[in-house]
């Protein structure tokens, strides 16, 4: 044909070249780079979380606490961190509940009775009205409403605990573990208390001597039990508790 003429051959390089360069670039358009390798051990291999320490060398976990590092508040009657309302109110705790027989009062309701002060009159007041203050006036029982100290829920927060129902432990300090020499009746805490007794046949008591006659002694026990031992047989204090917490003699 006239109009057919071939084409130069560095045109038909350039022509080439130019071709293979779009048909790579078509193929590489928008495929995501890739990640770096060090960012990508980043995110795969995380740090593990950090392990809880145990007990070191020679140590425990501490017996009386279990390591939790606290106990239940050894304040008598707490519960939940809440104690008896220390003002005049009535509570379940103060004075005399009992069933009593009242005209057309329920038999299940618990009572407590007051008598005037000249003891002719007799009031009985039912434990619907728990947190409520009562005082005999003019010869007659008046109730003078809920409480003040407490609102009239007969309970207030407990002092010691701070109405969490817990303490720091005593024997660990709340560290959780102690040495694995202590023992419940042969620690720091226990040897410190002012009551400790330990007695010749290995038995260690936190009590008093509450009489003697002769060589018999009377023990009671911090949970109101009564022992009986010779004195011979109560080893002397000076040899059983620490230094810094050594007493005088008990008998």
């Amino acid at each position: 044909m006239a109009d057919a003429a071939p084409l130069p051959r560095r045109f038909a390089f350039r022509l080439v070249f130019a071709c293979f360069l779009g048909a790579l670039l078509f193929t590489g358009c928008g495929k995501p780079a890739d990640a770096p390798k060090n960012q990508t051990k980043a995110t795969t291999n995380s740090a593990p979380p950090p392990e809880v320490a145990g007990p070191g060398p020679n140590e425990k976990v501490c017996f009386a606490c279990n390591g939790q590092g606290t106990v239940p508040c050894p304040v008598p009657g707490c519960k939940n961190g809440q104690v008896d309302c220390p003002g005049p109110c009535l509570k379940l705790s103060k004075g005399i509940w009992r069933h009593t027989d009242i005209d057309g009062k329920p038999s299940d309701v618990l009572w407590q009775v007051f008598n005037s002060p000249d003891g002719r009159e007799t009031f009985a007041v039912s434990e619907h009205h728990l947190g409520e203050v009562f005082a005999i006036q003019d010869g007659q029982l008046k109730d003078l409403g809920k409480c003040k100290i407490c609102g009239g829920s007969g309970k207030v927060t407990c002092s010691v605990c701070k109405g969490t129902g817990r303490v720091i432990c005593p024997i660990c300090n709340g560290q959780k573990f102690i040495p694995i020499a202590w023992t419940p009746t042969d620690n720091p805490w226990f040897d410190s208390q002012p009551d400790v007794i330990r007695l010749a046949d290995g038995r260690v008591i936190l009590g008093r001597v509450a009489a003697s006659l002769g060589d018999d002694r009377t023990i009671i026990t911090r949970d109101k039990k009564v022992l009986h031992v010779k004195a011979s047989d109560i080893l002397p204090k000076a040899q059983t508790n620490s230094p810094a917490a050594q007493t005088s003699p008990a008998i």
